[in-house]
């Protein structure tokens, strides 16, 4: 019953929802010069910076090297971006949410649909980039980022409702997060093919990662280089689905008594 009630709830507040994501964006690049493109060329000088260095340790051609890590490191900011905003939703609402009555459902929504647009500003960036870079891997299988796009925005929802409860609970929470996600990021092949984990016989560092699976649906696809397997698939929905439920039952369990806690 309160995964209904919690679709209701947002719902109700979906105008509301809008109008802060629209805020959100609005006011992340006021009075910036380049404005919504530094959602582009933050990344782009990330893996630029990366992908230099490592494909001469490598020796690896940089063509190859480079959108093979934009595309995983751009999924990767997409999540901690979402978890980071949203183990923040409810405090940095404190003032909105004890002046209204706007269903607090709304508010880790809120931070993962602001990541989540701010990684397509640069998967469409890449694509446009790519056909030029490289037009013979344009292929329909490019089509499947979609359905992984999907899958990355519900984990991130869950992700972010969780952090959220968390750390209304748990004031040391956030930090802690940090500290988690840069750890786990080191773990999960992004910088590093999964093959050379592999190679070495520590294939469980990446098996036992759900990083590893929601970024592997997205990260194949846009690069034309093939679809992942039905297993990846299935496990990247399973957690995406699995983490929504519990963030958004616990978030609704939640509700108004959220104002004690604030």
């Amino acid at each position: 019953m309160s995964l209904i009630q919690y679709f209701k709830n947002v719902y109700i507040s979906r105008f509301v929802l809008y109008s802060l994501v629209s805020k959100d964006l609005k006011n992340k690049y006021r009075r910036s010069f380049l404005g919504i493109a530094w959602s582009i060329l933050t990344p782009l000088g990330l893996v630029l910076i990366i992908g230099s260095v490592y494909s001469i340790i490598w020796g690896q051609d940089p063509r190859v090297l480079i959108p093979r890590l934009f595309t995983g490191l751009t999924p990767w900011i997409c999540i901690s971006s979402a978890a980071e905003s949203g183990a923040m939703s409810f405090i940095s609402a404190e003032g909105y949410i004890k002046q209204t009555l706007t269903k607090i459902e709304i508010f880790p929504i809120r931070a993962a649909t602001v990541s989540l647009i701010n990684f397509l500003y640069s998967a469409i960036a890449f694509f446009v980039v790519y056909i030029f870079i490289s037009p013979e891997k344009f292929n329909l299988t490019m089509l499947a980022t979609i359905p992984g796009i999907l899958i990355l925005y519900l984990f991130c929802i869950g992700f972010s409702s969780i952090a959220s409860i968390i750390n209304i609970n748990i004031r040391d929470y956030q930090p802690f997060q940090s500290l988690l996600l840069q750890a786990c990021f080191y773990a999960t092949p992004i910088i590093y093919p999964s093959e050379m984990l592999a190679d070495k016989g520590y294939s469980i560092v990446y098996e036992i990662n759900p990083f590893y699976y929601i970024i592997e649906v997205i990260k194949k696809p846009m690069t034309g280089d093939g679809l992942p397997s039905v297993q990846v698939y299935l496990i990247a929905v399973s957690i995406s689905v699995l983490l929504f439920v519990i963030g958004a039952c616990a978030v609704n369990k939640m509700g108004r008594n959220i104002v004690f806690k604030l």
